[in-house]
């Protein structure tokens, strides 16, 4: 019989895979258990893999998922079925048929709990990520440690700026400020993202992964917001 492939050598491999499993050949997302599916596969354990630096932002991103789930759960008893197995624009068309949302061009008021609050901080959460990681990854391995750690943390608060701070109020922004100060340097983060892999070889699997991360969750991104932009519930509000 043929041999299993080896499993994913990095957290980034294993992410990327669920969050390619997550869209259709379309390009659109498959339905609502797929997409939560993928982002506990991805998003929860590279956050958490950092340890208490981002374990505020990994339980938050885990509340969300719950919180997107329970919605489709409820919406599954209306006359409607809304379900985990519908795609995002059914459910979010349930919650708005429900009146529990401000629909609004430029900025909704969004009902928190629900599935549309949810998937908006779960697509915030997933662009910093990505961002993050595409900023790390930028230009190849760095010269030496200390270019290692500029670069990485410029890459962090880069990706904070342009993904969360624009929605963040001044409880929000200073929990991340001082979780950020706390964040692993680079050398543990990639010893972290790739505990098995050779450690000559393990750098550039690494980056290498985090390209490849960024490329597979920016769709996934993009159609979560393109689905909450289509039901009008876009909500810019500072939190």
């Amino acid at each position: 019989p043929a041999r299993a492939p080896p499993p994913p050598a990095t957290l980034l491999a294993t992410g990327a895979q669920a969050l390619r499993g997550a869209l259709a050949p379309s390009g659109k997302l498959r339905d609502v258990a797929a997409l939560l599916s993928a982002i506990e596969a991805s998003l929860v354990p590279l956050l958490s893999s950092f340890g208490p630096s981002m374990a505020f932002a990994a339980q938050n991103d885990a509340r969300n998922v719950r919180k997107v789930r329970a919605a489709a759960s409820a919406a599954a008893a209306a006359p409607d079925t809304a379900s985990l197995q519908d795609g995002v624009d059914r459910l979010l068309s349930h919650e708005v048929a429900s009146g529990c949302h401000k629909p609004a061009e430029k900025s909704a008021v969004l009902a928190d709990p629900s599935a549309a609050i949810g998937l908006t901080w779960l697509s915030r959460s997933l662009r910093f990520i990505c961002m993050w990681m595409e900023g790390v990854c930028a230009g190849g391995a760095p010269v030496d440690a200390a270019a290692a750690t500029k670069r990485y943390r410029e890459a962090m608060s880069a990706a904070y700026e342009a993904s969360l701070a624009p929605y963040h109020g001044w409880l929000n922004r200073n929990i991340f400020n001082g979780c950020a100060k706390h964040a692993p340097g680079y050398a543990s983060l990639i010893a972290t993202l790739a505990p098995t892999a050779d450690e000559a070889t393990r750098e550039a699997l690494v980056l290498m992964d985090m390209a490849d991360f960024a490329t597979a969750a920016a769709p996934v991104a993009d159609a979560v917001e393109a689905a909450l932009a289509r039901a009008k519930l876009v909500d810019s509000r500072r939190a």
